[in-house]
């Protein structure tokens, strides 16, 4: 997520959040969070899933399904912030952290703050990390174009906001860093590039292909809901978990030995101090042999005492030290190099497995059915603009596919007036538009098994999952309708059913 933005949706999830009772916690997905958040509107939610390239966090009244069994976090979690409200936040937004103030536990002094740093995850934390937030300078706007490592001393001017510089002329850049700088965003912005959604920006060149929305939290949601429904949705195919897994220990591995090797090169380098001291005193010490270790002044940093190899000269132990920290230097750039090209592998990855593709141009054929429809006894059809339609061919398949593969925001179809089977079209994320054309194919399907079949045509009614419930005591395939979105009068087709059958 972008620094900028990340600092302008902390700022206004303060606002929105302050005084918010955290009623429960819950993990959807590895690596996904769900805070269930006191509202009077209706449920909200506050879902987090951290990441540098893609990371999430944004507000939804669509609750994910979560596994029968919560993991041990989220229950250790649970105990010490279901409860607990949330009051001012302390905005890191350079290192993407935010930090919420928590009313006092049972242990006043434990647990204060709810921590959501983008590149590590949630935690409760007792006291505020040093230096948080961390201090934040900002390069002149000649420094900002010109320097194509701008990013190194000032990582809020990332690449892709230094090109945008560029494009604009003079007075319009200094414009946008001048309000980059004092944080007066107003405007938000998500394109699709590629067939992919952009994560959104503050700042931006609005085009054909961007969407602008007045307020971060708005702009996220969209985002958000997008992103992640999707990705929790194919991750219930084992096969897909299971790439992820084992993906994101590869990189963990690699970028630990990274993180091994440049700590090395750090105890190298600072050796240095120790030569310069050597080299200031070496008038006392070149003719002293057989040395263990030597107490000496340097001229900034003052005594200390310095290691030797009792084999070497002190004017040896000095010139290799020297040489070593030397070739820390050297080795710092490539593993800073090393480092980029493993981020670069790991977004590849992340978005590969974890960026759904955008709506536009959706028509597919060849959708891949997850393992869980096969022991269904169901019928499934892919519609003309692409979208799966599972239809239950008895009363324990048409419970099974609401209990079992339905998510709250897809399509429920039923005959109007007498018996028939449920029919349900699968959205990715609960804003996506589906066309006129495949409602009415839903609703054939629907008429097509029902005492309505062979009849010319037939009135079919259209509700969200969520507005459908299975009661108890009643038979299978028997359910209770509270809202119905819009009843659709349709022709019945006969051929329809072959059409459009997943082959």
């Amino acid at each position: 997520m972008d620094a900028h933005f990340f600092r302008a949706l902390t700022g206004e999830l303060e606002e929105k959040l302050k005084g918010r009772r955290v009623e429960k916690i819950f993990a959807p997905a590895e690596g996904v969070w769900t805070f269930a958040l006191q509202s009077k509107g209706g449920k909200e939610y506050l879902l987090f899933r951290p990441a540098k390239s893609v990371g999430l966090l944004f507000i939804s009244r669509v609750k994910p399904v979560n596994p029968p069994s919560p993991p041990a976090q989220v229950m250790w979690l649970r105990k010490r912030l279901a409860g607990r409200r949330l009051f001012e936040a302390h905005h890191d937004w350079i290192n993407l952290r935010v930090a919420f103030t928590l009313s006092p536990w049972k242990q006043r002094d434990k647990y204060r703050y709810l921590l959501l740093d983008m590149k590590k995850g949630v935690s409760l934390i007792h006291d505020l990390p040093e230096e948080f937030p961390a201090p934040v300078s900002w390069p002149s706007y000649e420094e900002a174009r010109s320097n194509e490592e701008i990013w190194r001393e000032f990582p809020q001017i990332s690449p892709p906001l230094r090109k945008t510089l560029n494009a604009l002329d003079e007075n319009e850049g200094r414009a946008l860093l001048h309000r980059l700088e004092t944080g007066t965003a107003d405007h938000f912005y998500i394109a699709e590039k590629k067939g992919e959604l952009t994560p959104p920006r503050v700042w931006s060149n609005p085009r054909n292909d961007e969407q602008e929305y007045d307020s971060a939290i708005e702009a996220t949601s969209v985002y958000g809901e997008k992103i992640l429904f999707p990705v929790m949705e194919r991750m219930e195919n084992a096969e897909q978990r299971n790439t992820l897994k084992t993906g994101k220990k590869k990189f963990k591995k690699i970028f630990a030995r990274i993180e091994q090797e440049e700590e090395r090169l750090r105890a190298l380098q600072a050796r240095k101090i120790e030569a310069e001291a050597l080299q200031a005193e070496m008038y006392r010490l070149k003719d002293l042999r057989e040395l263990d270790r030597v107490t000496v002044t340097h001229p900034e940093y003052g005594e200390m005492e310095v290691k030797l190899d009792p084999l070497l000269t002190p004017t040896e132990n000095m010139e290799k030290i020297f040489k070593f920290a030397a070739k820390a230097q050297r080795g710092f750039k490539h593993m800073e190099r090393r480092r980029q090209e493993v981020e670069a592998e790991h977004e590849q990855f992340l978005k590969a497995n974890l960026m759904p593709a955008a709506d536009k141009g959706r028509k597919q054929k060849n959708i891949e059915i997850p393992k869980k429809y096969k022991n269904i006894a169901a019928s499934l059809f892919i519609s003309s603009d692409g979208f799966l339609m599972i239809r239950g061919k008895n009363s324990k398949a048409n419970h099974e596919i609401l209990s079992k593969v339905s998510s709250v925001f897809d399509y429920w179809f039923h005959v109007q007036g007498g018996p028939g089977s449920h029919v349900v079209l699968k959205r990715d994320h609960p804003s996506q538009e589906v066309p006129e054309q495949t409602l009415r194919e839903a609703a054939v399907l629907a008429a097509l098994k029902s005492y309505r079949t062979n009849d010319s045509k037939a009135d079919v009614m259209c509700a969200l999952v969520k507005d459908v419930r299975k009661v108890k005591g009643w038979a299978h395939g028997q359910v209770a309708v509270d809202s119905v979105l819009q009843n659709l009068h349709v022709d019945i087709d006969q051929s329809l059913e072959e059409a459009l059958a997943k082959k």
